[in-house]
């Protein structure tokens, strides 16, 4: 019999189409635009493992630490006491690019002792023993939607929740 004109790709082909395929999709996802909801939801999540993170390292490490914000702002920082009391850049890195994400703002902080704080700054104590109070943190978009950061002084449990809430569900 004769051999017949087989055409086709082979599966080496095949391959190596699918990795550039591949490595283009791996540049450019990252690079596309992420929504306003997204960047909340990322940034309500982030906040809540940095204040339990945070929590962790001032119990294993006898630091204190602050947590700065400026309701109706994207001001958001970590702050180390140093052993003399000030105030200091914190040696973690982990802690020290903390950020919001792009077009999400601290709307407010609730703390019951102090009320609702909507402007102005405000410093959290985060010690050896966690946080002191319960504290809700409220993150917007600049679409209007809100998720909510709740910080729960018994236990060093936070939780980040979708929507605006004044009370634990």
């Amino acid at each position: 019999m004769k051999a017949g004109n087989h055409s086709g790709f082979t599966l080496i082909e095949i391959a190596i189409v699918l990795a550039i395929i591949g490595m283009v999709m791996l540049l450019v996802i990252p690079r596309l635009p992420s929504s306003d909801l997204e960047n909340l939801k990322i940034s309500s999540r982030t906040l809540a493992a940095t204040i339990r993170y945070m929590q962790e390292r001032a119990a294993t490490s006898r630091t204190t630490y602050i947590l700065a914000m400026a309701p109706g702002s994207e001001y958001l920082k970590c702050i180390e006491v140093g052993g003399d009391g000030s105030d200091k850049e914190p040696a973690d890195p982990l802690l020290q690019r903390l950020a919001l994400k792009e077009g999400v703002i601290v709307a407010d902080v609730r703390i019951p002792r102090l009320g609702k704080i909507a402007d102005g700054q405000i410093r959290i104590d985060v010690g050896m023993g966690g946080i002191r109070d319960f504290i809700t943190i409220h993150l917007r978009s600049t679409g209007g939607q809100f998720w909510t950061v709740m910080a729960f002084p018994a236990g060093g449990k936070v939780k980040a929740f979708e929507g605006y809430l004044e009370h634990p569900p």
